[in-house]
């Protein structure tokens, strides 16, 4: 999947598109970071959208999150989950 073509994925339709351009800014900002720059990185992020009254659905974020595994390798998609993992567990009363 190209840079930002999981935009136009048809499960993703009834997200906000504002959402989904933010997540695009963020995904175009995280670009090159390393695995130890990611979540210091991503948490700002939610901290941001938080302050602005963004927030996603559990239905959204799994949507969204299988949307942009897709075309992954093996390994790819599991530092991506080792990834959500680790945001639940420094974050347990959030549900993204």
């Amino acid at each position: 999947m190209d840079n930002n073509s999981w935009m136009n994925d048809p499960s993703l339709s009834g997200i906000d598109p504002k959402k989904l351009m933010m997540l695009m800014q963020l995904k175009n900002q995280a670009g090159g970071k390393s695995m130890n720059e990611i979540l210091p990185f991503l948490l700002a992020a939610t901290s941001g959208m938080k302050k602005d009254g963004v927030s996603f659905s559990q239905d959204e974020f799994r949507l969204i999150f299988d949307v942009l595994k897709q075309g992954k390798s093996g390994e790819e998609v599991d530092r991506m989950n080792r990834m959500v993992q680790l945001f639940q567990m420094m974050h347990p009363t959030e549900r993204s």
